[in-house]
């Protein structure tokens, strides 16, 4: 299931909001994401977004240059839109 730039926004802020070892945690951040998003559909974002996240810094997956390719830092620095850096999609 697709998630939209609003729906990433509402999880971003959710997960700041809810602490970790909330009882229900899940639960809440799918509310607050709505668009039918369950609790697992959350789990599983954040899990494969942590997953990225530590591929990203170990240079096993690079930021897409100027074209939109791959670019696992040889050629120089890491690419950033608006000093966040660019994210995959779920």
């Amino acid at each position: 299931m697709a998630w939209s730039e609003a729906e990433n926004e509402r999880f971003e802020s959710a997960l700041a909001t809810y602490d970790p070892d909330m009882a229900g945690r899940w639960e809440r951040v799918a509310a607050a994401v709505g668009g039918g998003k369950t609790a697992d559909d959350v789990r599983r974002h954040f899990d494969l977004l942590t997953e990225h996240v530590g591929d990203i810094e170990s240079g096993r997956y690079g930021y897409p240059d100027n074209n939109g390719a791959a670019n696992n830092g040889t050629a120089g620095t890491n690419h950033r839109t608006n000093g966040r850096a660019n994210r995959p999609q779920t």
